[in-house]
């Protein structure tokens, strides 16, 4: 196992960093200190080297992003209706960046801000940065700390985040993936989800209600390949059951996403830009999302979950993904 740091490229006058964990599989992981992104996560299979995840070579690649690809999306994560909630009888109005919607915090979004790297142990690091009070619209000076943890082929992230005032906290990581490795398309990609509901939504992706998937186009409750339904076009929030995982099989590897929180985004990358990048191809399909994460619109929504976060107290949150070659 071991760690190591080096620079990514310069942004505003200030250093990015990059860092690398490896494990004892010879798996890797590259987080950067912008936005702290997951910039790579390279898994040995046989011979060959496979970067599992959406990635751009260079800095440039991940400056105001319209993919989101890899970053810690916070305070907010996903779209809040017409850019507005009430808390308390307030209402707080935020920029519209997604139509008459706000997305993954607009302005706000933490995915671009550059981190602190607060420290770091032989496979480990833990980056923290700050919300302002009303960036973006939202409420609280919210100190967020995220851990990356590598082990085994499984890559634990660990958020924490607190607030001095009362506020709405829905973060996630932003990664997108594709077990080939190389940005062709994710249709052949078979996926399971531990979830017997999903959020429907409107035209303009915002909660309508929420439907049992059994004998649907949206049940993954058994392994079904992206492209075989609805032409590979998934952009839609899946309610956990108890189990709370998801996963992911193609090219001789499987990715099991387990997590404490209540649901998962499932993007298949329909809007993906051609970048550049270290794999052969880019562009729609070519990797898929899974954000764990809150339901959609939850501020607005009292029959959903809260992600209200009151003044002081602590919100906690662990995400893994775990890789595995298939025998």
């Amino acid at each position: 196992m071991a760690i190591q740091i080096s620079a990514f490229g310069t942004l505003n006058e200030e250093e990015v960093k990059k860092i690398t964990i490896t494990d004892e599989t010879g798996c890797s992981v590259s987080v950067l200190t912008l936005g702290a992104v997951i910039q790579s996560f390279i898994v040995p299979v046989g011979e060959e080297k496979r970067n599992i995840v959406f990635s751009s070579p260079s800095l440039e690649g991940y400056i105001d992003d319209p993919s989101y690809k890899g970053q810690c999306v916070a305070p907010y994560a996903n779209r809040i209706a017409f850019g507005r909630f009430v808390l308390d009888g307030k209402e707080y109005t935020l920029e519209k960046n997604n139509g008459e919607n706000n997305l993954h915090s607009g302005s706000a979004n933490l995915g671009q801000k550059i981190w602190n790297i607060l420290f770091q142990t032989e496979n480990s690091v833990v980056l923290n940065t700050e919300h302002r009070d009303m960036e973006g619209g939202f409420p609280g000076n919210i100190g967020v700390t995220v851990a990356y943890l590598l082990e085994k082929g499984r890559l634990t992230i660990s958020y924490t985040m607190q607030s001095d005032r009362k506020c709405v906290v829905n973060p996630t990581n932003h990664s997108y993936f594709n077990l080939k490795g190389d940005g062709s398309s994710i249709f052949d990609h078979r996926v399971q989800i531990s979830a017997d509901r999903a959020v429907m939504v409107s035209d303009s992706l915002i909660p309508t209600d929420v439907v049992p998937v059994c004998g649907t186009d949206f049940d993954f409750t058994s392994f079904h390949s992206i492209g075989e339904r609805r032409d590979g076009k998934y952009d839609h929030c899946y309610v956990f059951n108890a189990e709370r995982k998801a996963v992911v099989e193609c090219d001789g590897l499987r990715l099991t996403v387990n997590t404490d929180r209540p649901a998962i985004q499932l993007y298949t990358g329909e809007f993906n830009p051609v970048t550049d990048s270290d794999w052969p191809h880019t562009g729609p399909f070519c990797a898929l999302a899974l954000e764990t994460s809150e339901y959609p619109d939850a501020v607005n929504r009292k029959d959903f979950p809260s992600p209200v976060l009151d003044a002081g107290a602590i919100f906690k949150s662990r995400t893994s993904y775990t890789v595995e070659v298939m025998r």
